[in-house]
């Protein structure tokens, strides 16, 4: 039997509040895991719900607003400091690379495994 499930953590918006994360959602499709979106306590959130985040193939970062993406940098963070190996694929748009490298630069920080990125305008892409 095949599955597919998505759970909600976070719907709220930039504006903090006590009752809703930013936007983060996670799909498992057929043992496929993808989180969408990874606001601010993604990963509080991720480990309330008992997923491993080891099991993450694939994030997809809708746009660069920061309710949408500042938590990715943490959860990159610690999946390296968990010892993943295997390689996360980022379907992004292209700025996020740079931010990203940046971060990693000034932070003197790198990661254990390969970052795949998919940019969001690629012709290619697009055409799909």
């Amino acid at each position: 039997m095949e599955l597919f499930e998505v759970t909600v953590l976070g719907s709220g918006s930039a504006t903090p509040s006590l009752i809703r994360n930013p936007s983060a959602q996670l799909l498992n499709a057929d043992g496929h895991f993808f989180l969408i979106d990874c606001g601010e306590g993604t990963q509080v959130q991720l480990r309330k719900n008992s997923v491993k985040l080891q099991r993450i193939g694939c994030i997809l970062i809708s746009h660069l607003h920061g309710d949408h993406y500042f938590g990715l940098m943490g959860l990159l963070q610690t999946m390296h400091l968990l010892g993943r190996q295997a390689k996360v694929t980022l379907v992004c748009p292209p700025e996020l690379k740079e931010i990203i490298d940046l971060q990693n630069k000034h932070s003197q920080t790198g990661l254990s495994f390969e970052l795949e990125y998919v940019f969001t305008d690629d012709k290619e892409l697009q055409k799909v």
